[in-house]
């Protein structure tokens, strides 16, 4: 009886602690999760800009609420071709993952590569990516460059992790970025990009750090 008794009063303090802690908890949460006034997120699959030209696919945006978008496979060109391209954004932070993809002509390839940014702060990851015959880092330093020479159109440059503040003030990463010498013009070829941040009238002009990337046959 006097078990049962502790156990009721335990149980009761319980409740009552709980009756009393909830109201804050719940009031602190939407304050935690709020992005700061004026901040917006977005983020694309790929893009190209040369000769042949490949709008962002699959994008997004947004100022408010997680907005998300798929795209089963992007081959428009042979410059570049990618299947499972995710997207996804909401004002505080963005996301793009893109798997199984290629850049033929410059023998680079990876099972999936993604960028994130959060809060202003970005990152990159490359699975199994190799260019020429050579693996990639899989988490790069921020704006990683690797210079690659094609057989037949000269050297490629190849940014890695590349971040750089845009003129509304917000951060954009992305993933791979690789300059073509194509014929006649390049072409650059842009995959997994997430910007996020706050948004401001001006900006200073970003300041890129550069970092040779290690490489392992």
């Amino acid at each position: 009886m006097r078990y049962s008794h502790a156990v009721g009063r335990l149980t009761a303090a319980g409740i009552l602690t709980g009756g009393l802690l909830a109201p804050g908890l719940a009031a602190a949460a939407p304050a935690l999760a709020a992005a700061p006034h004026g901040s917006e997120g977005s983020a694309y699959g790929l893009t190209v800009a040369g000769p042949v030209a490949v709008p962002p696919v699959p994008a997004v945006s947004s100022t408010t609420g997680k907005v998300s978008k798929s795209l089963l496979r992007e081959n428009h060109t042979k410059l570049v071709q990618a299947s499972a391209l995710d997207v996804s954004a909401s004002a505080a932070r963005a996301r793009s993952t893109v798997a199984r993809v290629a850049v033929p002509a410059a023998k680079l390839m990876a099972s999936a590569v993604s960028a994130k940014c959060d809060g202003g702060r970005g990152s990159a990851h490359l699975a199994r990516a190799v260019i020429a015959g050579k693996r990639l880092d899989a988490s790069p330093p921020p704006n990683t460059t690797v210079p690659v020479d094609i057989e037949g159109l000269g050297r490629a440059s190849l940014i890695l992790n590349k971040q750089e503040r845009m003129a509304d003030g917000r951060l954009a990463v992305t993933a791979m970025e690789i300059q073509v010498p194509l014929p006649g013009k390049p072409a650059t070829v842009r995959i997994a990009s997430a910007t996020c941040g706050k948004t401001v009238s001006e900006a200073p002009a970003p300041t890129p750090v550069e970092h040779d990337l290690p490489v392992t046959g």
